[in-house]
């Protein structure tokens, strides 16, 4: 795997991690204002995935950074949202 491919890959699993941990955040908050109960287990287990996705947003900003660093025009490159 060259250095080219690697400067593709990485903003493409930093985007899709992002997406990702930005839709599960989204998807669990929704989910605990629509519920009127929800059991012990059910809180417990909305917490844990919170702080999952917390995590792997902390781990995409990380990998923005180093590509910022490593590839400075990846996001004009590699940015399809506009």
């Amino acid at each position: 795997m060259g250095p080219d491919t690697l400067a593709l890959l990485i903003p493409i699993i930093a985007i899709v991690m992002g997406i990702g941990s930005g839709m599960l955040k989204m998807h669990y908050k929704h989910k605990e204002r629509m519920m009127d109960h929800m059991s012990e287990d059910q809180i417990a287990e909305l917490q844990q995935m919170s702080k999952i996705a917390d995590i792997l947003d902390q781990r995409v900003n990380v990998l923005e950074r180093i590509l910022d660093d490593e590839v400075p025009n990846w996001r004009v490159q590699n940015d399809k949202t506009i």
